[in-house]
């Protein structure tokens, strides 16, 4: 975990992340991981018995590297698979499997390139997938400095307009948003 930038910065929040996800999510049977990078070796955080875990990024050596992972783990109760997936390409998206939690952590910023688009048509596509996403945005810039508007107001206005309901919750680097299209929610 500490060879990424991502999985470095939430180590010492990892146990909180998890407990603050499945506090209103309750304990995922399954997750899916879009832009993955190493977050999956973050499984022990997590305090699951069991879990399928399916994990994709478009960098060949992380998918490599996890689906080694994944075999050493499968004796923890963690079944595995990474593969390659491109987040654009919407016909590959519409073809996961469905689970009870997606992760998004810090990919909206990087696919709404031009504009929010993009995340909006992934985030339709996602929520007949699942019972919840989970999409985190960074709060400090790249010179790690305080962002001023670390909350992105335009996902959360987008997340009205689409009808998906949310609430959130911050860590020193990140800021997460817990999103259900459930009315229960």
């Amino acid at each position: 975990l500490l060879t990424s930038v991502s999985t470095k910065e939430r180590l010492d929040d990892y146990e909180n992340i998890y407990n603050n996800i499945f506090k209103i999510t309750g304990f995922p049977q399954s997750i899916t991981d879009l832009g993955a990078g190493l977050n999956p070796v973050s499984f022990s955080y997590m305090n699951l018995k069991k879990l399928d875990y399916y994990a994709y990024d478009i960098d060949e050596s992380d998918i490599n590297f996890l689906n080694d992972y994944f075999q050493l783990m499968k004796s923890r109760g963690l079944n595995g698979k990474a593969q390659i997936l491109n987040v654009r390409d919407f016909r590959k998206i519409s073809k996961l499997p469905s689970t009870d939690i997606i992760f998004m952590f810090k990919l909206i910023d990087i696919i709404d390139i031009e504009n929010h688009k993009s995340s909006e048509k992934l985030m339709k596509f996602l929520i007949p997938k699942t019972k919840f996403i989970i999409a985190s945005f960074a709060t400090k810039t790249i010179t790690r400095k305080k962002m001023n508007f670390p909350k992105r107001k335009w996902f959360e206005l987008m997340l009205e307009r689409i009808g998906l309901k949310f609430e959130s919750f911050s860590t020193n680097n990140e800021v997460f948003y817990i999103i259900s299209s459930s009315n229960d929610y």
